[in-house]
């Protein structure tokens, strides 16, 4: 095993992991879902920073519509779903959780 390999990897915030870009940073996965589909997201003003559940870091934002009658919720969705960067579930009622 190459320890310099394991070291960047380990210190890299946008390191690839088992074929998933992983990301820790807000910022930069906001940008991500704007470049790509175009939707700027808001933080949830409440639960603030990320979070962890299960061994999973997230964080979350805030929609305008609930999430079950959303268009922005189902095309969060998708895209999460086919590039598997990120995993989005809803955290509220105009609350969503997006995984990192």
């Amino acid at each position: 095993m190459n320890t310099e390999n394991t070291i960047n990897e380990a210190t890299n915030t946008g390191c690839f992991l088992g074929g998933v870009i992983r990301r820790f940073s807000i910022p930069e996965t906001l940008d991500l879902i704007k470049e790509q589909i175009g939707l700027e997201l808001n933080l949830c003003d409440y639960f603030t920073g990320i979070k962890e559940h299960n061994g999973r870091k997230y964080f979350n934002v805030i929609l305008s519509q609930r999430t079950s009658e959303s268009q922005d919720f189902d095309k969060l969705k998708r895209f999460a779903e086919q590039y598997k960067l990120i995993k989005v579930e809803p955290n509220g009622l105009k609350r969503v959780a997006v995984f990192l």
